[in-house]
């Protein structure tokens, strides 16, 4: 709005001087045709002067109060934090506000003078225009919400309020933003949308415990899953503990109660007996919502079917301690394996070895002494060998103080025989491993050695450990061969399942590559 001064000029007073004292000197003429001396009449003008100084005076102090009172308006109008307009009965914008011009992203000369009706949006151009005939042909005041384009090309949603001044006239008219308003409500539907689109997908319900009343109350996914229908839930927080399993009833109630004294977290599992009156487990999470003006608030939370993933569950713990069974079955069956071929070896070597030294001193004679000493000597020297090879199958202390490769080159050596070759081909282990690591790589070649050795009737096996980003393990050889299905599916000793079980512990992978006649190849990978 703009301040309008009109200042009368000289000719203005010069006529109003003119004025005032013809009626002065009427005044006068009067006074003195009653009979009043000029002394008189004198005074009486005097006084009369002063009363119109007074009066203009508080005319004057009026008038400023009044534009003072305009000045202020005008501000309030322009700084006010919503859209003021006034419009024409064309819909021309007269007269826009500051926050009115932000609202468009505009300066005054793009505004005023304008129609409203161009910075409406298409989609909203017939709201708008029933809105403003409402204005113009009712004394009520309209509201409506208009979608309206800025300078820029930019869509806000506004709420838009109006009145008519006069009928037919002119009009005042609100327009606050309500964007955030309208994108936050479209968020949150969305949402409560995508929330109860979860909850249907993870079989979840929502509950809700009113604290003063200590009302409960459950969606139709959670009355499903207590039975609640059927059982007698009257929406009472009483009715609802008796809808949880015997067992659980006490455990429940304390949890919740010790949450509502505490404002807690509520987190526990229970039971229920469902519709099809089979017990089922259900999760049950919520929180405290507080109250404005420290009333007591209430809680809320979800509450959905957990019996499937508990039967995983219990499935994934029997599996293990099957897996552990089995483990633990087959450590006992290769440690008493173990100690049969050790009690074997002793016998068939060591112990024949010593028997037949027995026998040879019950024959010393004075005769065949030095023949009987040179057999002595061959005998014991056998039984040291022999000893000295089952000490190294047991616990090979080259593997400690040389490493892995001097103990399978040992390995060959010590197993080697005139019908059997066993050779070794080791890249990539200049560097020592971790001992354990070193020890199950050793376990696992010494057991594929021995099956070559007991079952395949090979003359040749080559030993090949590489060591790039995995460790790689291969041994072959040259025998009969097998039918790899029927060996796995039937183990017949406990060589590979003790060699799965080492592997388990490195990630490793195991495969045999075997034909009845053509030989087999075991190779073996394992991350490290």
């Amino acid at each position: 709005m703009k301040k309008e001064q009109n200042a009368p000029n000289a000719d203005v007073y010069a006529q109003l001087r003119l004025n005032a004292e013809k009626v002065l000197a009427g005044l006068a003429n009067k006074q003195l045709a009653q009979g009043k001396d000029l002394n008189t009449v004198f005074q009486e003008l005097q006084v009369h002067q002063i009363e119109l100084e007074m009066q203009n005076d508080e005319l004057r102090i009026a008038n400023e109060e009044l534009e003072l009172q305009r000045m202020r308006f005008a501000e309030i109008y322009d700084l006010a934090p919503v859209g003021y307009f006034i419009l024409d009965n064309r819909g021309i914008i007269d007269e826009v506000n500051t926050s009115g011009l932000k609202l468009f992203d505009a300066h005054r000369t793009d505004v005023k003078g304008k129609r409203l009706h161009n910075f409406v949006a298409a989609d909203s151009a017939d709201e708008y225009y029933s809105f403003y005939n409402s204005l113009l042909t009712s004394a009520e005041k309209q509201s409506c919400q208009l979608k309206l384009r800025t300078k820029g090309g930019r869509h806000i949603h506004t709420q838009v309020e109006g009145t008519a001044i006069n009928k037919n006239s002119q009009c005042y008219i609100t327009i606050v933003d309500v964007t955030e308003a309208i994108e936050a409500s479209k968020t949150i539907s969305e949402t409560k949308d995508r929330l109860q689109l979860a909850l249907e997908a993870s079989s979840a319900g929502a509950w809700e415990l009113h604290l003063p009343s200590m009302n409960m109350y459950l969606d139709e996914t959670n009355h499903r899953i207590c039975n609640a229908n059927e059982r007698g839930f009257n929406n009472t927080y009483a009715s609802f503990i008796d809808l949880v399993h015997v067992d659980d009833r006490y455990t429940v109630d304390q949890h919740f109660r010790t949450a509502v004294n505490t404002g807690k977290e509520i987190d526990l599992i229970c039971r229920f007996i469902n519709n099809n009156m089979q017990t089922c487990f259900a999760s049950i999470r919520g929180h405290l919502i507080q109250a404005e003006n420290n009333a007591e608030g209430h809680f809320v939370g979800i509450m959905w079917d957990i019996t499937e993933k508990k039967r995983l569950e219990e499935q994934a713990e029997q599996l293990k301690r099957d897996q552990q069974k089995q483990i633990t079955t087959a450590t006992l069956y290769a440690e008493e394996s173990e100690r049969k071929r050790i009690s074997e070896a002793l016998h068939d070597s060591v112990s024949q070895l010593l028997y037949g030294i027995k026998l040879q001193l019950n024959q010393v004679n004075e005769q065949n002494r030095i023949a009987a000493n040179a057999r002595l000597q061959e005998l014991l020297d056998m039984a040291i060998k022999e000893t000295r090879n089952i000490s190294f199958e047991l616990a090979p202390p080259i593997l400690e103080d040389f490493g892995l490769p001097a103990t399978i080159e040992e390995l060959c050596q010590r197993l080697s025989t005139p019908h059997l070759k066993i050779t070794s081909v080791i890249s990539g282990l200049r560097q020592r491993l971790d001992l354990l690591l070193e020890t199950t790589i050793f376990r696992i070649v010494q057991e594929l050695v021995n099956n070559c050795m007991k079952h395949s009737g090979a003359n040749q096996v080559q030993i090949q450990l590489k060591r790039n980003k995995n460790i790689e393990i291969t041994v072959k050889d040259n025998g009969r061969g097998f039918v790899v299905s029927k060996v796995i599916a039937k183990p017949k000793g406990s060589g590979i399942s003790s060699i799965k079980n080492r592997l388990s512990l490195y990630n490793g992978r195991l495969h045999i590559d075997a034909a009845s006649g053509k030989g087999t190849s075991v190779k073996i990978i394992m991350e490290v």
